[in-house]
């Protein structure tokens, strides 16, 4: 799938999400559910952050790899790699956490593995859920 960086194409792209999974068999609801989680915090910093608000497109591709579950995001924004940002101290009261920064700690708890890698024009960021059996 290549879609428009633009938070009104969320859903579009969690339907897509579901459908790509569904035809490839699986059945895992809650599998699904997390990669879900993930995918949408993963495309909302492309858009806000990557793109910053400007023309931009994602190019989105769900495989299954054996029994794993795996989703790659292809951007063109300017290098950045969310596997490189410390997590968060959850253990802070709410008052006194930084805004914003949980995105990328909710994709680090929703999959089982993120994979970033920079490519000539962009990032690609490939997230894997593991164990992921679909119905045959």
């Amino acid at each position: 799938m290549r879609i428009d960086a633009d938070l009104r194409n969320l859903a579009a792209i969690r339907r897509f999400i579901v459908e790509s999974a569904a035809q490839s068999g699986s059945s895992n609801l809650e599998a699904i559910a997390d990669m879900l989680v993930a995918v949408n915090e993963a495309v909302t910093n492309i858009i806000v952050h990557g793109y910053q608000g400007q023309p931009g497109v994602i190019d989105i591709e769900v495989t299954y790899d054996r029994d794993n579950l795996v989703v790659s995001l292809q951007d063109r924004s300017p290098p950045f790699d969310p596997t490189s940002v410390p997590a968060p101290d959850v253990s802070l009261p709410l008052a006194q956490r930084p805004f914003g920064g949980m995105g990328i700690h909710l994709m680090r708890q929703f999959t089982d593995e993120m994979i970033y890698r920079p490519t000539a024009d962009g990032n690609e960021l490939i997230l894997i859920k593991k164990n992921v059996r679909p119905v045959c």
